[in-house]
C-alpha cells in the first residue's frame, strides 16, 4: 500500500474550496453599479435559495437594501450578468424573474409602519432587483440568541399587536408572506418591529389556495405542516402559525416542536407533543398565551383563521370592557383518534402525504 505524499493536494479539501469559491462568486462585489449608476453595492448582507441581499447606496448617498432575484439552483453568475445554468433552465429562470417583478410591484403598494418599504423595482444584469428600506437594527433571531431576557411580557404584547397589524394588512391585500420567522422580523432603534424578506411571498386570495410556485421555503419549528408538501393548501392561517411559532420562541427561548413531527404523532394516535403556553408563564394579559396556542394547532382548519380576530383577542381592554369569546377550536376525543397510517410510499414526502391525507379524512368524517 502506497503511503500518500504529504505534499500532494487533498482532493476533498480542493473540492470544498471550489464549492466555497463558487458560493462567494455568486454575489456582486462592492463597487458594482446598478441601473446606470443609481445604486452602488457596498457589501453582501445575506443570501437564500432565491435571492441575494446587499447593502447599497443610492445616487443621493442614502443607504438602501438591494434584493437580487437569484434562484441559485437555476442560474449562475457570468461577470455581473445572471445566466441559466443550462438551456433547460431558461424558461423556469425567466418565469421566476417575472414573478419577482410582479410581486415586488405589489409589495411596493404596501405602506405600513411595520412592513419594510419597497422603493423601486428594476431589471439589470438579466435579472430583477428591488430597492428596500434600510432598517438600522437587529433581527429577532440575533437578539434572542444573545440573551434570554430580551423582552418583558408588556413589550412582547405590544410587539405581537404590531406584527398582527402588519400581517393583517398584507392578508387584506391578498398576499401570503410564507416565511415569517425570527430572522425576518427586524427590531429597529426605537424597539419597533418591522416585517422583512418577502422573497417567498405569493399573491393569494383570502380563501385557502394551492400555491404552486417553485419558491417554497420551510424552516423547522416555524413552518406549518402544509408548507412541507408541494401544492398543499395554504391560507392566512399558515402565516399565523409561523407568527405564533416566532412568539412562542420569544417567550420560551425556543420554537415549538416541528409541525411534521406533531402531525406524524397525531396520525399515529399519540398525543400532540406541543407544550401549551397557558399556565406556564406569568405577567401576560388574560387570553394572550391562549391566543398563541390557538394559532399553533397542527391542523390548519383548527387554527385561528384571521389576524384581525387574533388582534381583537389580545387587545387591551378598558376597565369593565368584556373581551370577546375565544373562537371555538376543535378538540380531538380520545375514542376518535386516527388509526395508524397505511404503508407509505418511499420517501419522507410520501409518508407525510399519507399522514396528512389520513388526518384530513378523519376530520372529514366528523
Amino acid at each position: 500500500m502506497q503511503t500518500p505524499d504529504p505534499s500532494d493536494p487533498d482532493p476533498t479539501a480542493e473540492a470544498f474550496a471550489a464549492d466555497l469559491a463558487e458560493s462567494f462568486a455568486d454575489d456582486l462585489k462592492p463597487g458594482t453599479v446598478l441601473l446606470d449608476g443609481q445604486y452602488t453595492i457596498l457589501g453582501f448582507l445575506n443570501s437564500g435559495g432565491f435571492g441575494i441581499t446587499y447593502l447599497a447606496q443610492d445616487s443621493l448617498d442614502r443607504k438602501v437594501v438591494i434584493k437580487e432575484c437569484f434562484p441559485n439552483a437555476l442560474c449562475r453568475r457570468s461577470t455581473s450578468a445572471v445566466r441559466p445554468r443550462s438551456r433547460k433552465h431558461t424558461h423556469d429562470l425567466r418565469s421566476i424573474v417575472e414573478n419577482f417583478i410582479a410581486e415586488a410591484r405589489n409589495l411596493a403598494k404596501l405602506v405600513h409602519p411595520n412592513i419594510v418599504g419597497v422603493h423601486q423595482v428594476f431589471e439589470d444584469n438579466d435579472t430583477a432587483y428591488m430597492a428596500i428600506d434600510f432598517i438600522d437594527g437587529k433581527d429577532l433571531e440575533d437578539i434572542l440568541s444573545s440573551t434570554d431576557q430580551a423582552f418583558g411580557p408588556a413589550e412582547i404584547v405590544v410587539l405581537l399587536q404590531k406584527m398582527l397589524s402588519a400581517v393583517d394588512f398584507i392578508h387584506q391585500a391578498g398576499i401570503l408572506h410564507r416565511d415569517i420567522s425570527p430572522d425576518n422580523i427586524l427590531i429597529d432603534q426605537n424597539r419597533n418591529p418591522v416585517l422583512i424578506d418577502f422573497g417567498a411571498a405569493s399573491q393569494a386570495t383570502l380563501v385557502p389556495t394551492r400555491v404552486l410556485t417553485g419558491r417554497r421555503v420551510v424552516k423547522d419549528g416555524y413552518s406549518p405542516q402544509e408548507f412541507y408538501l408541494t401544492g398543499a393548501e395554504q391560507s392566512p392561517a399558515s402565516d399565523l402559525y409561523s407568527l405564533g411559532a416566532t412568539f412562542y420562541h420569544v417567550i420560551t427561548g425556543g420554537p415549538p416542536v416541528e409541525s411534521q413531527k406533531r402531525l406524524a404523532m397525531v396520525a399515529e394516535g399519540s398525543p400532540d407533543p406541543y407544550r401549551p403556553l397557558v399556565g406556564r408563564y406569568r405577567g401576560y394579559p388574560d387570553g394572550f398565551l391562549a391566543s398563541i396556542d390557538a394559532s399553533l394547532k397542527v391542523l390548519q382548519r383548527d387554527r385561528l383563521q384571521s389576524a384581525s380576530v387574533w388582534a381583537e383577542m389580545i387587545r387591551i381592554r378598558k376597565p369593565g370592557e368584556v373581551a370577546p369569546p375565544e373562537p371555538a377550536l376543535r378538540a380531538q376525543p380520545e375514542a376518535a383518534r386516527p388509526q395508524p397510517e397505511p404503508p407509505a410510499p418511499a420517501g419522507a414526502v410520501g409518508r407525510l402525504a399519507n399522514l396528512a391525507a389520513q388526518v384530513s379524512a378523519w376530520r372529514g368524517r366528523r
